[in-house]
């Protein structure tokens, strides 16, 4: 064959294995043509059909040998018993799996104890074949990994300012477009400040929709109607916003946010969020979410005696996991009063990071709607991409220009095999 004949191979596009539990042969059927369809991408490996008071170990065992990735379960044989095994199944059994669920219209607590467990899709009867094929291919994508393994969660950083001022929410901005900008990674910024939240304005945007709405759909949420509830940065960073409304806080509540959480853990790399500088139940449930928790800081005494007050509160919802709490301390001057070792011995908690008095650069990029970071030579920009090495370990790359770009690409045709390596940072930035 010469080499213009030839063709690239590519690699076969491995099949979602799927198991059925329904005692209505008509959905069964249904679902049996769903898989059957070219363009399904899975596999029928068994079915089941009886009630779930008759599913015992036997069943768990069959269903165990068959090793499906994904169990479409039909609610409709008894709901709230058929919602208790969906539970079990999609965290308690070992392995756990991946569940579609279908049934009559459920009423909304039903719904809502649905979705306590994870459980996202939900098709009501009548189905099509169809309704079947996309409710697979949306969990598809967090069922499989790009090397056919499960896939991982993403993490969360919630961000809490001492007080008003303390520079939370500018600092969250930014530090997801760093986190972004670092890894190329999927990252969301979440305004949880849902009574008077500004990200949107920080990164001048005038979003369509804000969490309020997703609360409100989460019912018959999937991955494309999550992407219409998101707004787009310039810098590739992700956006969830507050409402505009003070008042449309009051319909969120700290269920809803623990469930939207673990949702958006699924689709997203880093989720960042900036909550409200007080200790309401939806501050509470995101913290309980969040793998780090950033309390930032001015070193001014009202706001480090806000510190003491909160760090109680912040340990019991870490559960003593002092690595859970991370110190920043914002606007601060090396060489003034206050230096970070009186800082920590006053709060018996190590400081994180620094990040400089760059007053002007920040309240220029507040009043334009351009997140400073992107001006990287303010000394604030410049503590912001340490604090993101920091975090992640990858350090920020700096673009070759002139002559110097000329003579490493130079270099890089006659040692094709070079690159440059990073380590990542064993000390925190100087004090």
């Amino acid at each position: 064959m010469s080499s213009s004949d030839a063709r690239p191979e590519t690699a076969p596009t491995r099949l979602v294995r799927c198991a059925i539990i329904s005692t209505d042969g008509a959905f069964r059927k249904i679902v049996e043509q769903a898989v059957r369809h070219p363009d399904a991408g899975c596999t029928l490996e068994i079915e089941f059909g009886v009630p779930f008071a008759a599913f015992g170990n036997a069943e768990l065992k069959a269903l165990k040998g068959a090793s499906p990735e994904v169990v479409i379960v039909d609610l409709g044989d008894d709901p709230a018993l058929g919602i208790k095994l969906a539970h079990f199944l999609a965290g308690a059994s070992s392995p756990s799996y991946r569940i579609v669920a279908s049934g009559p219209t459920l009423e909304a607590e039903l719904l809502l104890e649905l979705m306590r467990g994870g459980i996202t899709e939900f098709l009501p009867k009548p189905v099509t074949p169809e309704q079947v094929r996309e409710a697979v291919h949306r969990i598809k994508p967090s069922t499989l990994s790009a090397g056919g393994g499960a896939t991982t969660l993403g993490e969360i950083y919630a961000f809490f300012g001492s007080k008003g001022g303390s520079g939370a929410t500018t600092l969250a901005t930014n530090l997801a477009i760093v986190l972004h900008r670092l890894t190329e990674k999927k990252t969301l910024l979440v305004d949880l400040d849902v009574e008077l939240g500004e990200a949107s304005l920080l990164l001048g945007i005038q979003p369509r929709f804000n969490f309020v709405d997703l609360i409100q759909n989460f019912h018959r949420v999937d991955a494309g109607l999550l992407a219409s509830y998101i707004e787009r940065h310039d810098s590739g960073v992700h956006l969830l916003s507050a409402p505009f409304h003070p008042d449309r806080a009051q319909v969120v509540t700290a269920d809803q946010i623990r469930r939207i959480l673990q949702y958006l853990k699924q689709h997203y790399d880093y989720i960042v969020i900036d909550v409200s500088k007080s200790f309401t139940p939806v501050t509470i449930a995101a913290f309980e979410q969040a793998d780090r928790i950033f309390l930032t800081t001015t070193v001014d005494l009202p706001s480090l005696r806000n510190v003491q007050r909160a760090l109680p509160l912040l340990q019991r919802v870490a559960h003593g996991d002092k690595e859970r709490i991370r110190l920043l301390l914002n606007r601060f001057e090396k060489g003034g009063e206050v230096t970070t070792r009186e800082v920590e011995r006053s709060l018996g908690l190590p400081v994180y990071a620094t990040l400089s008095n760059d007053y002007e650069a920040v309240i220029r990029s507040l009043n334009t709607g351009k997140p400073v970071v992107l001006n990287g030579t303010s000394a604030y920009s410049q503590d912001l991409n340490k604090l993101g090495t920091l975090i992640t370990g990858v350090r920020m790359q700096r673009t070759p220009s002139g002559a110097f770009q000329r003579l490493t690409s130079g270099l890089a045709r006659v040692v094709p095999g070079r690159r440059r390596e990073s380590k990542s940072p064993k000390e925190r930035p100087d004090e």
